[in-house]
């Protein structure tokens, strides 16, 4: 058996402990990190709206919703995937944009036209005309 009785090794590049002299320190590195972890503290508009305000807009930006195109063609519990205005499937874009038994309160809410784009992901302004839209229409989305 030999023994080593020498004094370590100088510090190379080849081992794992060698730190160059401008390399960040461990403290400096942990306080890196735990920055980089924390939670931002500015918020889009999505995220500052109410619960129930993102969950109206997540429904109708996905499709998943309780219109009648969704839950005809998905769970079959609609006899028709058809709006109560009769000229086409209930779907967001449809009582968002064109459904004449909605025009009353879309002009309420909006004077101009507005692009569906601009109602589903525009301002939180415009988030909010939507979300308002939805409940003066009586919708359950």
């Amino acid at each position: 058996m030999v023994r080593n009785t020498g004094p370590p090794p100088a510090p190379n590049q080849s081992h794992f402990w060698f730190q160059p002299e401008n390399s960040v320190s461990f403290s400096e590195q942990k306080t890196i990190i735990k920055a980089l972890m924390r939670p931002r503290t500015n918020r889009d508009d999505y995220h500052t709206m109410s619960r129930e305000q993102q969950v109206n807009l997540i429904r109708l930006r996905t499709g998943h919703n309780r219109l009648n195109a969704h839950m005809n063609r998905k769970f079959k519990l609609a006899p028709s995937p058809t709006c109560a205005c009769g000229q086409e499937d209930q779907t967001a874009e449809h009582i968002l944009q064109r459904c004449p038994l909605l025009d009353e309160e879309r002009k309420e809410v909006w004077p101009s036209p507005t692009p569906l784009q601009t109602k589903l992901y525009g301002s939180r302004q415009e988030l909010e005309k939507t979300t308002t839209f939805i409940t003066s229409a009586g919708l359950i989305v």
